[in-house]
């Protein structure tokens, strides 16, 4: 039960109890306020199969940190693709990388531009026709189209599923929610008595998930950044 003058936050993401403690942390540090871990969504991995993958890529693209299981076992039975060239959206993903002994050398912003700043670099370090391989999630498509559009081949082979968490029962005596990816707006609106708190959005892709059902919460918010920083400085601008 929430004590009195506390308010409390439900963090809909990250799905994983490890990647959310960042975020968990960071909302533990503004006065008055506690983080429940209420994941909407769940990240399902899948081995990459070596048909799927052609040789020697010219270049490895890691858009999050879930697609690295799948990427590891791949680099255990390929070392044409462990050695290839490999790309990152953000520094915690990049670090994650160097921690199972793969080095990118690009690194790209952890934000909704992300891979499209990501997709630029790429295109920048190479030429018409070479091939990147890109193991995603089921629900990623962006990638891929600004690369094929600019004249690459792109093996796009899946690494993860996101799937909904069914049946999800909201946290009592919240006073704001927050979500980091479209996928879980989507289910909180199909949530039964969700209640009608403020809405924190990691970034301007989620945000737009939510703007078109502004009636349903009370005040709707967009991180400056997709930083558990910058969550702290919201949750701490709130009256």
């Amino acid at each position: 039960m929430a004590t009195t003058n506390e308010r409390r936050i439900s963090l809909t993401g990250p799905a994983s109890e490890r990647a959310a403690k960042r975020w968990m942390d960071a909302v533990y540090t503004v006065p008055g306020w506690k983080p429940l871990h209420f994941p909407l969504v769940r990240i399902v991995g899948q081995a990459i199969p070596e048909s799927r993958v052609g040789l020697l890529p010219s270049f490895v693209a890691v858009t999050s940190q879930n697609a690295l299981p799948a990427l590891k076992h791949l680099w255990d039975r390929r070392t044409d693709v462990r050695d290839a060239p490999h790309a990152a959206v953000g520094i915690a993903t990049a670090r994650a990388m160097r921690a199972l002994g793969v080095d990118p050398v690009i690194v790209g912003p952890a934000e909704d531009a992300g891979a499209a700043s990501l997709a630029e670099e790429i295109l920048a370090r190479t030429e018409n026709g070479q091939t990147i391989l890109w193991p995603r999630g089921d629900r990623a498509t962006d990638l891929r189209e600004r690369l094929v559009v600019a004249g690459r081949i792109v093996q796009d082979p899946i690494a993860y599923r996101t799937e909904d968490e069914e049946d999800s029962v909201v946290p009592k005596n919240l006073s704001a929610v927050f979500f980091a990816s479209p996928s879980a707006v989507k289910v909180w609106l199909k949530t039964p008595d969700i209640p009608r708190v403020t809405a924190i959005a990691i970034g301007q892709t989620t945000y737009a998930e939510l703007a078109p059902e502004y009636a349903r919460f009370s005040r709707m918010v967009r991180l400056a950044k997709p930083t558990p920083l910058a969550l702290a400085d919201a949750l701490a601008a709130l009256p």
